[in-house]
Protein backbone atom coordinates (compact mmCIF):
# COMPACT_ATOMS: atom_id res chain seq x y z
CA UNK A 1 0.00 0.00 0.00
CA UNK A 2 1.37 3.39 -1.01
CA UNK A 3 1.76 6.30 1.37
CA UNK A 4 -0.48 9.38 1.41
CA UNK A 5 0.97 12.53 2.94
CA UNK A 6 -0.88 15.81 3.39
CA UNK A 7 0.73 19.23 3.14
CA UNK A 8 -0.02 21.62 6.02
CA UNK A 9 -2.35 23.52 3.66
CA UNK A 10 -4.23 20.30 2.79
CA UNK A 11 -4.57 19.50 6.51
CA UNK A 12 -6.03 22.98 7.05
CA UNK A 13 -8.37 22.49 4.08
CA UNK A 14 -9.64 19.18 5.47
CA UNK A 15 -10.22 20.65 8.91
CA UNK A 16 -12.08 23.68 7.54
CA UNK A 17 -14.30 21.61 5.24
CA UNK A 18 -15.14 19.06 7.93
CA UNK A 19 -15.95 21.87 10.39
CA UNK A 20 -18.19 23.54 7.81
CA UNK A 21 -20.10 20.35 7.00
CA UNK A 22 -20.33 19.36 10.68
CA UNK A 23 -22.16 22.56 11.62
CA UNK A 24 -25.37 21.07 10.28
CA UNK A 25 -24.50 17.43 9.64
CA UNK A 26 -21.85 15.88 11.89
CA UNK A 27 -22.42 12.36 10.55
CA UNK A 28 -22.09 13.58 6.96
CA UNK A 29 -18.83 15.32 7.87
CA UNK A 30 -17.35 12.08 9.22
CA UNK A 31 -18.54 10.17 6.14
CA UNK A 32 -17.07 12.81 3.84
CA UNK A 33 -13.71 12.64 5.61
CA UNK A 34 -13.65 8.84 5.27
CA UNK A 35 -14.48 9.17 1.57
CA UNK A 36 -11.67 11.70 1.05
CA UNK A 37 -9.10 9.59 2.86
CA UNK A 38 -10.18 6.44 0.98
CA UNK A 39 -10.00 8.28 -2.35
CA UNK A 40 -6.57 9.70 -1.51
CA UNK A 41 -5.34 6.17 -0.75
CA UNK A 42 -6.68 5.04 -4.14
CA UNK A 43 -4.78 7.94 -5.75
CA UNK A 44 -1.59 6.94 -3.94
CA UNK A 45 -1.97 3.40 -5.25
CA UNK A 46 -2.75 4.75 -8.75
CA UNK A 47 -0.94 8.10 -9.02
CA UNK A 48 -1.57 8.49 -12.76
CA UNK A 49 -5.31 8.79 -12.17
CA UNK A 50 -6.76 12.26 -12.41
CA UNK A 51 -6.30 15.27 -14.60
CA UNK A 52 -2.86 16.73 -15.30
CA UNK A 53 -2.91 20.36 -14.19
CA UNK A 54 -0.59 22.92 -15.72
CA UNK A 55 -0.08 26.44 -14.52
CA UNK A 56 0.11 25.59 -10.82
CA UNK A 57 3.88 25.95 -10.55
CA UNK A 58 4.38 22.19 -10.42
CA UNK A 59 4.80 20.22 -13.63
CA UNK A 60 3.59 16.98 -12.06
CA UNK A 61 0.46 18.41 -10.42
CA UNK A 62 -2.73 16.40 -10.89
CA UNK A 63 -6.28 16.81 -9.66
CA UNK A 64 -9.17 14.50 -8.86
CA UNK A 65 -12.74 15.46 -8.04
CA UNK A 66 -14.62 14.16 -5.04
CA UNK A 67 -18.11 15.53 -5.31
CA UNK A 68 -17.84 19.30 -5.31
CA UNK A 69 -14.27 19.27 -3.99
CA UNK A 70 -11.01 18.92 -5.92
CA UNK A 71 -7.93 17.18 -4.56
CA UNK A 72 -4.64 18.52 -5.91
CA UNK A 73 -1.75 16.10 -5.52
CA UNK A 74 1.65 15.12 -6.83
CA UNK A 75 3.45 11.81 -7.01
CA UNK A 76 6.22 11.07 -4.52
CA UNK A 77 8.58 8.10 -4.29
CA UNK A 78 6.35 6.53 -1.64
CA UNK A 79 2.91 7.44 -3.07
CA UNK A 80 1.40 10.94 -3.24
CA UNK A 81 1.42 14.23 -1.42
CA UNK A 82 -1.95 15.97 -1.26
CA UNK A 83 -1.20 19.66 -1.75
CA UNK A 84 -4.71 21.17 -1.41
CA UNK A 85 -8.38 20.22 -1.22
CA UNK A 86 -10.60 23.01 -2.47
CA UNK A 87 -14.22 23.67 -3.36
CA UNK A 88 -14.62 23.21 -7.10
CA UNK A 89 -16.71 26.36 -7.37
CA UNK A 90 -13.62 28.47 -6.68
CA UNK A 91 -12.08 30.27 -9.61
CA UNK A 92 -8.84 28.38 -10.08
Amino acid sequence: MSLVTYSPAADDDLEAIVDYIARDKPTAARQWLIKVRTTCQMLADNPDVGEVRTGFGEAACRSYSIGRYIVFFRRTHEGIEVARIVDGSRDL
